[in-house]
């Protein structure tokens, strides 16, 4: 009897580890602005580059004891810290990380900051340190207030977006159809009236 318990819970344990670190595989870097004049501010009023993370997973992943790079020969240089509740990244959601050499000021301020005039490689690492989960590259001479990332969140072609949106959908629509249908309905209707 005790075998078969522990060969079950020894089998849950994997089962939880694989989950685990497969809901982390899930997590990309989805935008990056690199010169921030006059777009999003942080925390304390201040604009700095940023890194957005999103989670592509329909489960929350925590990415504490994960690591944010712009130096492959240093893949652990920011550890993302523990204990911190708002590193639970909620199912299909963005956080984002101001790069200003300022951890000081709380969790998501890392240790490094982007380079305007150059080019910037951004790397997110598992907690080993050793697992690669998402890089970028982002060319020099990207333009102040102009963000590049994924054209839809967590998937798509990295480009340069028409739109900077840190912590929203990198795609938005510009309408929705069942207000435009019910708009339609709605007129088609009130002229109906109208005429009898």
């Amino acid at each position: 009897m005790n075998k078969r318990f522990l060969t079950l819970l020894l089998l849950c344990s994997f089962c939880v580890a694989g989950l685990f670190a497969q809901g982390r595989k899930g997590v990309c870097i989805n935008e990056v602005m690199v010169q921030n004049d006059s777009n999003y501010v942080d925390d304390y009023g201040m604009r700095h580059a940023w890194v957005e993370l999103f989670n592509s997973t329909f489960g929350s992943v925590n990415i504490s004891s994960m690591f944010l790079t712009d130096d492959k020969a240093n893949p652990r240089k920011y550890p993302i810290p523990r204990m911190d509740v708002n590193t639970k990244i909620p199912p299909r959601q963005h956080v984002v990380f101001w790069c200003d050499n300022e951890p000081d000021k709380g969790t998501f301020h890392v240790n490094f900051a982007l380079n305007p005039d150059g080019e910037n490689y951004i790397a997110l690492y598992d907690g080993d340190g050793k697992t690669l989960i998402d890089e970028r590259v982002i060319p020099a001479g990207q333009k102040a207030d102009v963000s590049c990332g994924l054209d839809v969140d967590g998937t798509g072609t990295w480009k340069v977006l028409d739109k900077v949106t840190p912590s929203t959908n990198n795609k938005t629509l510009d309408s929705n159809d069942k207000i435009e249908n019910f708009q339609t309905v709605s007129y088609t209707h009130l002229r109906a009236h109208e005429t009898t």
